[in-house]
């Protein structure tokens, strides 16, 4: 299968349903959101480094700062998910 190039997600703000997509790719929006959401609680650390630069629970655009976090933490979208998948 061809790798997916997520390039894009690092430069710039993006609309959290675009990076929650990214990650859950198999969901519709509204359930990829809820999943990243989730997801991203679950993981104490993920949630507290968010939470320092801005994150809410109700927030729709993510910051550069907050993508960074959020890449630190889980990589990028494709190898989010291979983990995932383990």
């Amino acid at each position: 299968m061809k790798e997916v190039n997520f390039d894009w997600l690092l430069q710039g703000c993006h609309p959290l349903s675009e990076v929650a997509q990214a990650y859950f790719p198999c969901m519709h929006n509204s359930s990829a959101v809820r999943s990243f959401r989730k997801h991203v609680k679950e993981i104490v650390d993920l949630y507290a480094g968010l939470l320092e630069v801005g994150y809410t629970d109700q927030i729709t655009i993510l910051t550069p700062l907050q993508i960074a976090v959020l890449i630190r933490h889980l990589g990028l979208p494709n190898q989010a998910r291979r983990e995932m998948e383990q």
